[in-house]
């Protein structure tokens, strides 16, 4: 249960697991518990994490770099030849724009949308979704949220509004 004296709680790169099931995701009941403080979800567009086999694809490549840690120890020519082989045979798709809204949508439905927005994450991922290779598709993603009934207002929450309030109310809490 979250603590509504703390400042909200963030999940700066994170997506809905109810969505793209990687560990990475924020479960249903977290969500749920969101509007008790505040917190937000600040929605990754990495495609590993926002696609569903793509997740799964990255969530089982977790487990078998482990496996092969223990196999190979220390051989890193070993590891890489068998993670490649295995990213050759499942590799990360990258989606396009629809799969982000979709966990913008299900983190909406879920919180409310005073509790998402966008933690994009464009510096430090590989893949990403089709229309949402760099900040200049970020007009591609403001459609498809008024094609899926977005008002002004709340696009103007998701875009910035909701990260905005979190951080002033995170310095209010720092001042107490």
């Amino acid at each position: 249960v979250l603590d509504t004296s703390l400042a909200p709680v963030i999940f700066s790169h994170s997506s809905a697991r109810a969505i793209a099931d990687h560990p990475r995701n924020v479960p249903d009941p977290i969500l749920k518990q969101l509007p008790q403080n505040g917190g937000l979800v600040m929605v990754n567009f990495y495609s590993a994490f926002v696609v569903p086999e793509s997740a799964e694809n990255s969530r089982n490549m977790f487990e078998l770099s482990r496996e092969l840690r223990k196999k190979y120890g220390d051989d890193e020519e070993a590891i890489s030849k068998e993670s490649a082989a295995y990213l050759a045979r499942h590799p990360v798709s990258p989606g396009s724009v629809q799969d982000v809204v979709d966990h913008i949508d299900h983190i909406a439905q879920v919180a409310g949308i005073d509790h998402v927005g966008l933690g994009s994450d464009f510096d430090g991922i590989p893949t990403v979704p089709k229309q949402l290779e760099d900040v200049s598709m970020y007009p591609v993603l403001t459609q498809v949220l008024l094609d899926r009934g977005y008002s002004e207002t709340d696009i103007h929450k998701i875009l910035s509004g909701n990260i905005l309030r979190a951080m002033r109310q995170a310095e209010a809490v720092s001042e107490r």
